[in-house]
Order: C-alpha cells, then sequence, then structure tokens
C-alpha cells in the first residue's frame, strides 16, 4: 500500500512539473517573445551598444584599453533619453545599457529590443514592435543614423525588411515634456461662420 501511494505521489509531482516546463517556448504553449527570442529569430547575438557607431551619442563607460578589446556583451550605456521635439515629444526612445525601447505614443507604435549583430556584419537593434494594423508582437529591427548636429535617426522595419516607422530624426532630452496627441482644435477655423 506505501508503494502505491509513493508511486502515485511521485507521478503526480513529475505531471506537474512536466504541466509547467510546457509553457515555456515556441510551439509548446509559451509565446516566444522572452528575451534573445528576437536575436535568435534573426540569427544575431548579443552586443554591446558601446561598440555601435553612435556610441559616442550615448553615455557609455570610459576605459583605456592598450590593444583591441571587445566590449562585453552586459556591458552598455547609462540610460539615455531620445525625442524628436523635447518641448512637445511625440516619439520617445529610451536606451538603457544595450536595450532600447521606442514609443511613438501619437502613432500607437511601440518597439523594445537589445543591440546585436548578425554573422553577416549587421548591426541593429533587434526586437518586437506593435503598431496599428499589426495584430500581435511582431518581430522587427531597429536602425540608428548619426546625423549632423548631434542628431539620430531611428528607422523600424518588420522581419522582411519594410519600413515600419520612421526614419526619424531625434534628439538627446535630460527631461522632455510629452505631447498630449491632440490635433482637433475647439475653436472653429479662422474665418469660419455660423449660420
Amino acid at each position: 500500500m506505501r508503494t502505491r501511494v509513493r508511486l502515485a505521489r511521485g507521478w503526480c509531482l513529475l505531471l506537474t512539473l512536466l504541466l509547467a516546463v510546457a509553457g515555456c517556448g515556441p510551439g509548446v504553449g509559451g509565446t516566444g517573445t522572452g528575451e534573445g527570442y528576437a536575436l535568435e529569430f534573426f540569427g544575431a547575438k548579443k552586443a554591446s551598444v558601446c561598440s555601435a557607431s553612435f556610441a559616442g551619442q550615448l553615455k557609455c563607460p570610459s576605459t583605456i584599453v592598450v590593444g583591441p578589446v571587445a566590449p562585453l556583451p552586459d556591458e552598455g550605456s547609462e540610460l539615455v533619453v531620445w525625442v524628436d521635439d523635447p518641448a512637445a515629444a511625440q516619439v520617445l526612445v529610451r536606451i538603457n545599457a544595450s536595450d532600447v525601447d521606442l514609443n511613438a505614443v501619437c502613432g500607437g507604435v511601440r518597439f523594445a529590443g537589445t543591440w546585436g549583430e548578425t554573422k553577416d556584419g549587421n548591426r541593429r537593434f533587434f526586437g518586437h514592435f506593435t503598431a496599428p494594423g499589426v495584430e500581435a508582437s511582431a518581430p522587427g529591427t531597429l536602425t540608428v543614423e548619426t546625423l549632423a548636429g548631434g542628431v539620430l535617426s531611428y528607422a523600424l522595419s518588420d522581419a522582411n525588411g519594410r519600413t515600419v516607422y520612421g526614419p526619424v530624426p531625434m534628439q538627446r532630452a535630460d527631461s522632455p515634456t510629452m505631447s498630449s496627441c491632440s490635433t482637433v482644435s475647439t475653436s472653429p477655423p479662422s474665418g469660419a461662420t455660423y449660420r
């Protein structure tokens, strides 16, 4: 009798463990959107954003290096905020460590990703985005280009390389003011008359 109880208890514990593990990862009931998933989707590996061409615009740790040394993947920038307009921002980008969050408040576009590099040497942020007309979070990339005057241009593309949003020129801002996104005026257009 005791053996049956132990055997039943063991099977119950094993079944509980199997059900818990089955909830992880794509294809077995999970979402497949955990950290690293987008990097794997695009065949990329995590890299330090401080190795990017625009690293001079970030708050990367300064080190004195003798000889070629690659930055560690976990190292990255301190929090830096970029906006399209510091007085009335409609697009906000936050870079922290080697992760990015883009939020186009008025456009309904969001992206979250990690800086990485493919075997072909393509370096950008790899992650997931949501946008109007996109039913679920989808894999995408965010490319960054340096423009004159310390401005960075951000462009969001889907997994097929089609532009979803941007390019948007952005400037660094320590304490931006967010836009209310209202484009509707409560006053009548100038010259309008009521009958």
